[in-house]
């Protein structure tokens, strides 16, 4: 089992929600990425069955996060 823990601005990047990771880490700082409505910091933990609203330039997105994903 892994420990490692997974900042949301990276898993939003790597699962290609936002095309780097600085975008991800604006959309945090910006208040568009929630978690059960209130908006997170790019340096949270993901967890697994953490459900998150996130609004982009194109569309809005409501992802659960059902996998974690690791170096």
């Amino acid at each position: 089992m892994n420990t490692t823990k997974l900042r949301l601005d990276k898993y939003l990047w790597a699962i290609r929600i936002f095309k780097t990771r600085t975008q991800a880490t604006a959309a945090c700082d910006d208040g568009k990425v929630k978690l059960n409505g209130q908006s997170v910091k790019p340096s949270r933990t993901v967890g697994l069955g953490d459900r998150y609203d996130i609004r982009t330039p194109a569309r809005k997105w409501t992802i659960e996060v059902t996998g974690l994903l690791y170096n």
